[in-house]
C-alpha cells in the first residue's frame, strides 16, 4: 500500500520562509538583506524557491551514452601534460595510474616515437598545446598517429588553440589566425572526433578579467571566426570546443560553465546550427589566477573545488594543474592527477547523469548568467565587435582595470585570501623566495594570480 509521507508537512510560500528566517536573526535584520551580488553583478537573493524559476527544471545531458556497457552516467576525461622533462617511461606510468588522456605542448619538432612509445591514441584523449606553428605540431602529432596505424575515426581530442593566439601572442591581425584556422579544418577532415580549435576563455580569467566578461570575449571571438571562416558555420561548430578555467566562487563558476555552453547553443541557432548540449565539448582546467605561491596546501584544496565545480558544471574534460607545474614534485603531479578520481571514486559524481539538476539557485543563477552575457555581447557587436575591441585597446583595458582592481584589494586586504593576505602559512610553504616581475607588451593578456602584489611584498620582506 502507498502511504503519502508528505500530507502532515503544510504547505510554505517563499514569504513563509523569509518570515522565519527573519524570525531566526532575533532583530538583527530583515532576511530580504541576506542577499548579495556574485563577482558585484548578478543579484543573489537570500533564498530561492519554486516560483522563482524563470524557465523549468531540466537534467542536462553533458555527453552522448557511452558505447560501452556499465560504464556510469556521467563521464569526463582526466588529463595531465606531458612536460619537455617526462621521459616515456613517466608518461606511461600516468596513465596506467588515474590519468585518462594528455596534454601534449608542442613545437613541432619533437620526437613523439620516443615520448609517447606505447601509447595507444585509439584509448585515450590528446590534446595538442602548440608552442609555435600549429600547423606544424598538428602535421607531427598526424604523422605520429599514422605510424600507430590507427583509424582517424577512432582519435579523440583537440588542439588547445585558437586563432586568437596570433593576436596576442604574436601581435598579428585575426585574419591571420581564421587563414591557419581554414587549415587546420582541412587537416582534420579525417578525424571526426579530433577537434580543430577552442575558444580559449581561460586566456581572460587567468589575465585577471571578470569573468562574465571572458564569456563576452570569448563569444565575441567565436562572432569574428564565423563570420571571416569561407566554410560553413556547421563546421566551425562540429570542429570547435569549449575552454575555461574555474576558479573560485563554487555556484558562480558551476552556473558559469552551464551558462557557457548554453550560450554557445543560442549563438549556432543565430547562424541556423541546431546543437544539442552533448555535442559541445567543455574542456575546464584550474586557475591559477585564484592560487598562489605563498601556501602549497592551500593551492590543493582550490584545486580541488575548482575542480568540483568544472564537473558539476559540465566538465567533458579536467585538467588539474599544480600551480608551478614545470617545477612540480612527482607527488604534486600525482595529487593533481588523483583529484579526479577523488571526485568519481569518493563522492560519486559520475553516478548521477548531472548531479546539480534540480537546484532552484542554480537554474536562475544560470538564466541570470545567460541574459547578462547575451547583454554584455550585443554591446560589443553594437560598438564593432572583438576585434575592434582589440584593436583599439579596449578590450586590453577592461582586463587590467579588473586585474588591478583585484589584486588591490587582496593587497589592502578589503578582500581576503586565505594563505596569502590572512592565516598566512609559513615561509618553509612558500614555492618561491623571490618572483620574477610581470611584463606584459601593450598587446598581450599574461596569466598572473590575483595574490601576485600581495606575494611580492611578503617575499620580498622574507
Amino acid at each position: 500500500m502507498e502511504q503519502d509521507l508528505f500530507s502532515e508537512f503544510p504547505d510554505t510560500t517563499k514569504e513563509d520562509w523569509l518570515r522565519q528566517a527573519t524570525a531566526d536573526l532575533k532583530g538583527k535584520g530583515d532576511a530580504q538583506g541576506l542577499g548579495s551580488r556574485l563577482w558585484d553583478t548578478i543579484p543573489m537573493q537570500p533564498l530561492y524557491a519554486l516560483e522563482d524559476l524563470v524557465n523549468p527544471v531540466k537534467q542536462r545531458r553533458f555527453h552522448a551514452p557511452s558505447e560501452f556497457p556499465g560504464m556510469p552516467p556521467r563521464l569526463w576525461t582526466n588529463v595531465v601534460t606531458v612536460l619537455p622533462s617526462d621521459t616515456n617511461a613517466e608518461v606511461l606510468a600516468a596513465l596506467e595510474n588515474g590519468a585518462e588522456g594528455l596534454v601534449l605542448p608542442l613545437h613541432g619538432t619533437e620526437d613523439l616515437q620516443e615520448i609517447l612509445a606505447g601509447v595507444m591514441p585509439q584509448y585515450i584523449s590528446i590534446y595538442l598545446l602548440p608552442l609555435g606553428n600549429p600547423v606544424s605540431a598538428l602535421q607531427l602529432f598526424q604523422d605520429w598517429v599514422e605510424s600507430t596505424g590507427v583509424d582517424g575515426s577512432s582519435l579523440h581530442g583537440g588542439m588547445l588553440w585558437s586563432p586568437a593566439d596570433q593576436v596576442f601572442d604574436q601581435q598579428q591581425d585575426i585574419g591571420l589566425g581564421v587563414e591557419i584556422l581554414e587549415e587546420l579544418l582541412e587537416l582534420t577532415e579525417g578525424y571526426p572526433n579530433f577537434k580543430a580549435f577552442c575558444i580559449k576563455t581561460s586566456r581572460y580569467t587567468e589575465s585577471g578579467a571578470h569573468p562574465l566578461d571572458a564569456l563576452t570575449f570569448g563569444l565575441g571571438e567565436l562572432v569574428e571566426i564565423l563570420d571571416r571562416v569561407s566554410c560553413a558555420p556547421g563546421i566551425v561548430f562540429e570542429k570547435l570546443f569549449l575552454e575555461t578555467a574555474v576558479g573560485e566562487q563554487h555556484f558562480g563558476e558551476v552556473g558559469r560553465q552551464l551558462a557557457f555552453r548554453q550560450l554557445v547553443q543560442n549563438l549556432a541557432l543565430l547562424y541556423n546550427v541546431e546543437l544539442e548540449e552533448q555535442e559541445l565539448l567543455l574542456f575546464c582546467q584550474t586557475a591559477h589566477w585564484s592560487q598562489s605561491v605563498l601556501d602549497a596546501h592551500t593551492n590543493t584544496i582550490r584545486q580541488t573545488y575548482q575542480a568540483l565545480s568544472a564537473v558539476l558544471g559540465g566538465a567533458n574534460v579536467l585538467w588539474v594543474r599544480p600551480l608551478e607545474e614545470e617545477q612540480a614534485s612527482t607527488q604534486e603531479r600525482r595529487i593533481a592527477r588523483n583529484v579526479s578520481a577523488i571526485l568519481k571514486e569518493e563522492a560519486y559524481l559520475d553516478k548521477v547523469q548531472d548531479p546539480a539538476a534540480g537546484s532552484y539557485f542554480l537554474e536562475n543563477l544560470v538564466a541570470d548568467l545567460v541574459q547578462e552575457t547575451q547583454t554584455a555581447l550585443t554591446l560589443l557587436e553594437q560598438e564593432g565587435g572583438w576585434w575592434k575591441a582589440c584593436k583599439a585597446g579596449t578590450l586590453h583595458n577592461l582586463v587590467k582595470t579588473q586585474r588591478a582592481k583585484i589584486q588591490g584589494e587582496l593587497l589592502d586586504k578589503t578582500k581576503v585570501k586565505v594563505g596569502a593576505n590572512a592565516y598566512a602559512a609559513p615561509a618553509t610553504l612558500s614555492y618561491n623566495k623571490s618572483l620574477p616581475p610581470f611584463e606584459e607588451a601593450a598587446h598581450e593578456l599574461k596569466p598572473t594570480r590575483a595574490a601576485y602584489l600581495v606575494e611580492s611584498l611578503t617575499l620580498d620582506a622574507q
